[in-house]
């Protein structure tokens, strides 16, 4: 088992980690409220795997947010990707917390997922999901077993 670093300080540092990265993507946040979709100003974006956080701008997106490929190897023995995981941990004032697994970071690309937040009414301690792989994975997946 390899075990990758805990905290990255942007690509910069995949340089001695370079058996643990596989390069570096762009991921330009954007947070919404989950119910009428205006932007999120203020709101805070943790990245863990680099330990920093980004704030969110009026339009409601963070900058592009350098973040290394981590390979995800579950389902390496069925169909290797190119694509690695980062987390994100997005708050903002009068909204529940969210939690967002897996999302896609593709080597030399920019992403820009949506995190939609829901006012904090006490009901949920954290929102989670759980990003789905890339369609063309999932499509190439399907047909290898079809």
């Amino acid at each position: 088992m390899t075990c990758v670093p805990a905290v990255f300080f942007g690509c910069a540092g995949i340089k001695s980690a370079a058996s643990h990265s596989a390069g570096c993507g762009i991921l330009r946040v954007r947070v919404l409220d989950g119910f009428t979709d205006e932007p999120i100003e203020g709101a805070s974006v943790t990245v863990p795997e680099l330990g920093r956080s980004f704030p969110t701008g009026a339009g409601g997106l963070t900058e592009g947010i350098e973040t290394p490929v981590i390979p995800d190897g579950e389902y390496d023995r069925l169909l290797p990707s190119a694509s690695g995981r980062a987390t994100l941990i997005v708050r903002a004032e009068g909204y529940t917390p969210c939690l967002l697994l897996y999302v896609r970071v593709t080597p030399g690309l920019t992403r820009a997922p949506t995190v939609r937040m829901f006012p904090a009414d006490g009901s949920l301690p954290v929102f989670t999901t759980i990003e789905a792989p890339d369609e063309e994975w999932c499509r190439a997946l399907v047909d290898k077993y079809s």
